[in-house]
């Protein structure tokens, strides 16, 4: 049994080695740099929000025995449920495309940290082994190098976190009590957000197929736990400095601030967090394909992935910001994460789908309303932010995001607990 309980940690390393980008770094960073430990609880509702989305995504599917896209087709029927696939499965892959240049930018810019070179050669070399690791690589073998990535990530940062003067007690007081200082909105919501991404929730799905629920559990939470663990070191490792303005000026701070161990371990934890990234992305994309698109054969599979890669590869080698499609599926994923959770939840309440001995208790869906309401309202800010930043527009509509989530948490409430509302 002990030896289960260590595998199903390993398997589900993935999802927090797919969380751990260099987009959580620079948030986690900047979130310690401008606001020091008053946005530490954001992070822990951030774990606790994405162990309880996890675990209904994969909870579907080991008590069902369907694939997400299966479940969705069942819920919803053939038409309807085949459009929901493709639209939400093609938009998340979508999305996996648009920031693979940013994983493997931010592996390059960790190595770099090192050994300054043209960072065209490491952008080549990064995305060769991606490709090899993915080509001949299965769940087993990726999940091993993901605990090892992990592993490297959370010794880094927590080589970080020990040089930093804090108590222990103003450290657990900021996890229990919410601020929100002025002007720390979007940094706040980026914290949940960056923790918090549409296509774990169908990688979790994909890899827990052959699991059962109590394994899933252990497997799922503590793999979250050392994830959240491994964020809250940066955010503390961020308020050790003042300037943020690129990889390398950091590293100069952590440099002379607390020697060249600051340094390295700042390249070595960007390089793992960028590296990981880099090969789950894709890894999503290609589950996301077999299991929501329909994709069975291998080489459709591998074409998916492959494009994913390559994707990020030409945005990378080229220099070329692909703002303009970064702001658009920023949009998407802002509209495709409540989306998502929403289904999961409506899903997972159907008993036609998940037995009723497999299904949660009534305090469970309330805390899953909370979330939803919470990623919701992530969702339309981010929305909200690309379609300003894409018109030119300064103001915000924060009045009118928060109305529209009340109510849509309403209309999923009432259709939840309502009296046999999803039943059969």
């Amino acid at each position: 049994m002990k030896g289960s309980k260590v595998s199903s940690v390993i398997i589900w390393s993935v999802i927090s080695a797919a969380f751990i980008g260099p987009g959580t770094v620079t948030t986690a960073v900047m979130a310690g740099s401008v606001y020091h430990l008053d946005l530490m609880w954001a992070v822990v509702f951030a774990i606790i929000a994405c162990i309880l989305l996890q675990e209904v995504s994969a909870r579907i599917t080991i008590a069902s025995g369907l694939s997400l896209g299966q479940a969705v087709i069942k819920k919803f029927g053939g038409g309807k449920g085949f459009w929901i696939n493709a639209c939400i499965g093609s938009s998340v892959v979508l999305g996996c495309a648009a920031y693979e240049a940013g994983n493997i930018l931010g592996a390059v810019s960790g190595v770099n940290l090192f050994h300054a070179t043209d960072g065209k050669m490491y952008t080549v070399l990064i995305t060769l082994v991606s490709f090899l690791i993915l080509w001949s690589g299965g769940q087993k073998w990726i999940s091993t190098l993901m605990t090892i990535l992990v592993a490297l990530m959370g010794i880094a940062f927590f080589v970080l976190a020990l040089n930093i003067d804090f108590s222990i007690s103003a450290v657990l007081a900021s996890t229990v009590v919410p601020k929100i200082p002025m002007g720390s909105e979007l940094i706040t919501l980026g914290l949940v957000g960056t923790t918090i991404v549409p296509y774990n929730l169908f990688l979790g799905s994909g890899i827990s197929k052959g699991q059962t629920i109590p394994l899933m559990r252990i497997g799922l939470t503590v793999s979250v736990i050392i994830g959240g663990l491994i964020t809250a070191w940066i955010l503390l490792a961020g308020t050790l400095v003042h300037d943020f303005s690129s990889f390398p000026v950091l590293a100069d701070e952590f440099r002379s601030k607390i020697g060249e161990v600051g340094a390295w371990a700042l390249g070595i934890g960007l390089f793992a967090a960028g590296f990981s990234s880099a090969i789950t992305s894709p890894y999503a994309a290609s589950i996301i394909a077999s299991n929501v698109l329909g994709a069975e054969k291998k080489n459709y599979v591998r074409l998916v992935w492959s494009a994913v890669l390559l994707t990020g590869f030409i945005f990378g080698i080229s220099g070329v910001k692909p703002i303009p499609i970064i702001l658009t599926v920023q949009a998407l994923n802002g509209l495709i994460l409540p989306l998502v959770s929403a289904y999961l939840i409506i899903i997972v309440n159907d008993e036609s789908i998940v037995s009723k001995e497999h299904q949660h208790s009534r305090f469970y869906n309330f805390i899953l309303l909370l979330i939803f309401s919470c990623v919701l309202l992530i969702g339309f800010a981010s929305i909200d932010k690309s379609l300003s930043a894409f018109a030119g527009l300064k103001e915000s509509h924060f009045g009118i995001i928060v109305v529209t989530t009340l109510i849509s948490v309403f209309l999923l409430g009432w259709k939840i607990f309502k009296p046999n509302g999803l039943r059969g």
